[in-house]
């Protein structure tokens, strides 16, 4: 989190003076850049309240990823509101620790990745202030994220036994799916010359893994995801 904090104040500091996009038109763009992700209540999914939490201790811990994609933009004449429908690759999961007093240690990684589609909706504060800032926005979309690696977990455990492991991991993929994504997208950025820096946070609305019929114990249980992303994209008019 401090690392994206810093990031986002270093592009604003040495951009303001930057010439800025303020053209109203349409344009065709490429983006791409890191993500920062996480899904939350692993441990009521996985573990059932029937053992008592002081034999054992989980976490869950985020992981970076990367994005990359296209964009098309449209400002709005005379308006300060702008378009940008996004098609968005991205790398979004994260990984769940469990260890108890006999010593089992054990992590599942969920590698989820999805083909996001985002209609973003812009708007520009202080376009009126001074051109300096006319590129400053703020942002909003839905999200939906098609995933196309449903059955991506791995699974580590500190077993002595060969191939345990192994099997483990693919009962877990045939019990544990990865669903499609839908999030509420909120970001800032800023815009000079053709290119775009932008920061957004994914707020997860819905469940992204579906329990199937087990003998684990595991349950169905709303496993929400969040993420953030900073992005740098350049922008090419349509008619130039």
């Amino acid at each position: 989190m401090k690392n994206l904090i810093f990031l986002l104040t270093l592009f604003t500091t040495t951009s303001l003076s930057a010439q800025l996009i303020n053209a109203e038109g349409s344009y065709f763009g490429l983006k791409g850049g890191v993500t920062y992700s996480g899904i939350d209540e692993i441990k009521t999914t996985i573990i059932r309240p029937v053992f008592p939490e002081e034999t054992y201790s989980t976490r869950l811990s985020n992981q970076w990823g990367a994005a990359a994609g296209i964009f098309f933009y449209m400002q709005f004449e005379n308006t300060f509101i702008a378009i940008q429908p996004e098609m968005l690759y991205s790398m979004s999961g994260g990984t769940f620790h469990y260890e108890d007093v006999k010593g089992l240690h054990y992590s599942m990684d969920f590698n989820y990745q999805y083909i996001n589609f985002t209609p973003y909706f812009k708007v520009y504060p202080l376009s009126e202030v001074s051109d300096a800032l006319s590129g400053f926005h703020i942002g909003v979309g839905p999200q939906l994220g098609v995933n196309i690696t449903s059955n991506a977990i791995r699974y580590t455990s500190n077993t002595e036994v060969i191939g345990q492991d192994l099997q483990i991991q693919q009962n877990l993929r045939e019990v544990l799916k990865g669903k499609p994504a839908f999030s509420l997208a909120l970001g800032i950025g800023l815009e000079w010359e053709n290119f775009l820096v932008e920061g957004r946070y994914q707020l997860g609305l819905s469940d992204v893994i579906e329990t199937q019929a087990n003998g684990y114990n595991f349950i169905e249980n709303p496993n929400r995801n969040m993420a953030f992303m900073v992005t740098l994209g350049y922008a090419i008019p349509f008619n130039q």
